[in-house]
């Protein structure tokens, strides 16, 4: 019975020897994968980030424009204390 034992705890060592260099390479390329995603996710999210913002940007300036091309008589002048005082 003690070498019966002594081969099932020896077979039991080296099956989770083996199940545990499985698991590390695979949770190993996982982790590789992963942080290759995030760093792809990080680079196209800045440049998709500062083209949103030209977008936004460029539609609020056409549309400033439109306003002053069609509304010119609504404009902010400064009328100083000199104008329309003739002496």
């Amino acid at each position: 019975m003690t070498i019966a034992r002594q081969n099932t705890a020896a077979s039991l060592a080296i099956s989770i020897q083996d199940s545990e260099s499985v698991n590390i390479d695979s949770l190993w390329k996982l982790v590789r994968l992963g942080a290759g995603f995030w760093w792809h996710t990080k680079a196209y999210g800045t440049i998709l980030g500062v083209m949103l913002l030209t977008l936004v940007s460029l539609i609020f300036l056409s549309m400033h424009w439109s306003y002053r091309r069609l509304f010119p008589f609504i404009s902010h002048r400064v009328i100083s204390s000199d104008d329309g005082i003739s002496n």
